[in-house]
C-alpha cells in the first residue's frame, strides 16, 4: 500500500514534486497520490480520545459539515470531480463501514480504476460485511482495536461488545487472506495513558491474530506525558525482545512505529529547527499530492479536519479551481506558526516536508 510511513513510497513523491515544489504549477493529470474520504462523521463507538465524530447536538449545530453521510450518487459526483489520476482511496470517518452503500462504494471505485482501496474501521460490524467489502475490491482493512481484552476494551470504546466483534473481524478477514484474497490485514492500536503499561500484552496478543501489520499510533492530547509511566522501561525491552523473534522482513509497521509512538517529538514541528527565515520559508506539499474530503470541504489534510481546521475550499469547486486554491495554501500558509500543524502535524508528514523542501532549496539529495 502506497504509505508516506515506507521510505521508497516518501522518496518518490519527494521526485514527483522536485521539478514543481517551486513553480507549484500542476496540471490536470498531476496524480493524487492519495484521497483520504471521511465519508461519515456518524460512529457506532464513543473512543474517548476521537476528535472527528459528533458528540452533541451544539457541535451539529457548530459545525454543519458533520451532519452529512455521503450516498451512493454523491459518492460518483465525488470520484467525477477527483478525475482519473487517483493512486490510493481511502475510506474512513466516523465509522465507514455503517454507511449505507459503502460495498457498492468500494466496487465503483474499483471500476473506475483506483488500483488501492484501503478503509479504517472498529470492526463492529457483521463481520460478513468486511468480506463483501474485500471480495468488492478493497486491498487494505485496517481495524482498530486497542485492548488485549473485553474488560480494556470496553473503556477504550464505551461499549461492551465492540472488543468481541472487533477480534471476530480480525479473524475472518484473516481467513479469507488466507484462502486466497487479495487484502492486506493491518490493526491500528491508539496508545494512550489508559493502555500504555499493557503494550506489550496488547501486541503479542493482536500478532496472535494474524494481521499483516500491527501500526501503532499516538494519542496526541497525551503525547507530552505518555512515556512517564512505571512500566515504560519493562515494556519496551518486552516490546523489543518480541521484535526481535518475528521474522526480519516481516511487520515493517510495527518496527518503525515503536521507534516513534512514545517519542514527545514524534507528533508535531518543532519552532526552534529552523532559523525564522527558514521557518518561512518551509512549506507543507502533502495538498498537492493528497486531498482530504468531508462531503462538504477539501482540507490541508486529515489532522486539519480532525482537530477543526478550516477547509481549503468547497467541493463544490471545479476541479482545476481546487488544484489552484491547494497549491495557493502552500504557497501562502506558515506552517510552523499554525497552531494545529505545531502541535498536530504527524512524523511521517514532518520527514516527507523535510525531503521535499531540501530537495527544493538543493540542500538534500532526495
Amino acid at each position: 500500500m502506497p504509505d508516506l510511513l515506507f521510505e521508497d513510497v516518501l522518496l518518490a513523491r519527494v521526485e514527483a514534486l522536485r521539478d514543481r515544489s517551486e513553480s507549484l504549477e500542476l496540471s490536470a493529470d498531476f496524480p493524487l497520490h492519495r484521497v483520504t474520504l471521511f465519508l461519515s462523521y456518524a460512529c457506532n463507538l464513543r473512543c474517548p480520545y476521537c476528535k472527528t465524530i459528533a458528540r452533541t447536538p451544539e457541535e451539529l449545530v457548530a459545525r454543519p459539515e458533520k451532519r452529512v453521510t455521503y450516498t451512493l450518487a454523491e459518492f460518483g459526483r465525488l470520484l467525477d470531480g477527483l478525475g482519473e489520476t487517483v493512486q490510493h482511496l481511502h475510506f474512513t470517518g466516523g465509522e465507514a463501514s455503517i454507511v449505507p452503500g459503502v460495498v457498492e462504494m468500494v466496487a465503483e471505485a474499483k471500476r473506475r480504476g483506483i488500483p488501492h482501496l484501503s478503509m479504517t474501521t472498529n470492526g463492529t460490524v457483521s463481520s460478513s460485511r468486511y468480506v463483501e467489502l474485500v471480495n468488492a475490491g478493497l486491498t487494505e482493512l485496517r481495524v482498530s482495536i486497542d485492548a488485549r481484552d473485553a474488560a480494556l476494551g470496553a473503556r477504550m470504546t464505551g461499549s461492551t461488545r465492540a472488543w468481541s466483534k472487533s477480534i471476530e473481524a480480525v479473524k475472518v478477514v484473516a481467513a479469507a487472506r488466507d484462502a486466497g484474497a487479495q487484502v492486506r490485514l493491518l490493526v491500528n492500536t491508539v496508545v494512550g495513558t489508559a493502555n500504555r503499561a499493557e503494550l506489550a500484552g496488547i501486541v503479542k496478543f493482536l500478532l496472535s491474530l494474524g494481521p499483516d501489520d500491527v501500526k501503532l499510533i499516538t494519542d496526541v492530547d497525551a503525547r507530552d506525558g505518555l512515556p512517564d509511566f512505571p512500566e515504560y522501561g519493562a515494556v519496551m525491552r518486552e516490546l523489543r525482545a518480541l521484535i526481535d523473534s518475528l521474522p526480519a522482513a516481516r511487520h515493517p509497521l510495527l518496527r518503525r512505529k515503536l521507534k516513534t509512538v512514545f517519542a514527545k517529538d514524534s507528533i508535531g514541528l518543532d519552532p526552534t529547527a529552523a532559523s525564522r527565515a527558514e521557518a518561512k520559508s518551509w512549506r507543507c506539499y502533502i495538498p498537492l499530492t493528497e486531498r482530504t474530503v468531508d462531503g462538504v470541504s477539501y482540507y490541508p489534510c486529515s489532522v486539519y479536519l480532525r482537530e477543526g481546521g478550516a477547509p481549503i475550499g468547497s467541493l463544490k469547486e471545479p476541479a482545476a479551481e481546487q488544484r489552484a486554491k491547494s497549491a495557493q495554501w502552500v504557497r501562502e500558509n506558515d506552517c510552523r506558526s499554525d497552531a494545529i500543524c505545531q502541535r498536530y502535524c504527524l512524523h511521517c508528514t514532518r520527514v516527507f516536508n523535510d525531503a521535499t523542501n531540501d530537495a527544493r532549496t538543493g540542500r538534500g539529495g532526495a
